[in-house]
């Protein structure tokens, strides 16, 4: 006869979002579909997330005031590797947001499991789509700011880092 143990695991979560490398690439994939959020945001009487061309638009101007006002590298190596590290930075920050909205979401599921009569569950639910949320809106943004930056890698003297009307007046 063969003794029985009350055994218990733990499983540690590592996201993918905080596996993979910081790219563009890797932002785009973990963050959901705009239909997906804006869906949610209806069901759970959240305020969805603002138009994409907004939030473009503002990570565009954030980039203008931002490179705008650094001295770029004189070389096209020089001016990727300052991108490079931008990027890199900004990425690995937004994929934070997604791992810790994630997370956030995990644990209101999983107290909704443990107890579904406890007040405030779906209040765990909303909030952490808000944090979803948020992490969306800022890989937006920094998808638009990434337009400037591209673009001032082969072009340190475009028009990228000032406004249109500007460039507009700029002899040919």
């Amino acid at each position: 006869m063969s003794a029985q143990t009350d055994q218990t695991a733990t499983v540690i979560r590592f996201p993918q979002e905080r596996r993979r490398a910081p790219t563009l690439d890797a932002l785009t994939d973990a963050i959901l579909p705009e239909t997906q959020l804006r869906s949610l945001a209806e069901i759970r009487a959240v305020t969805p997330p603002r138009q994409v061309e907004r939030l473009r638009a503002f990570g565009r101007d954030r980039a203008r005031q931002i490179f705008g006002a650094t001295p770029l590298p004189d070389t096209r190596e020089g001016r990727q590797r300052m991108a490079s590290d931008w990027l890199t930075l900004l990425v690995g920050r937004a994929l934070g947001r997604v791992s810790d909205a994630r997370s956030l979401t995990e644990q209101a599921e999983r107290r909704e499991i443990e107890d579904p009569q406890r007040d405030g569950i779906y209040d765990d639910l909303a909030q952490a789509l808000r944090a979803e949320i948020v992490a969306w809106e800022t890989a937006q943004n920094i998808l638009g700011g990434w337009e400037i930056v591209q673009g001032l890698i082969d072009n340190p003297d475009s028009c990228a880092v000032t406004d249109s009307a500007t460039c507009q007046s700029r002899p040919i």
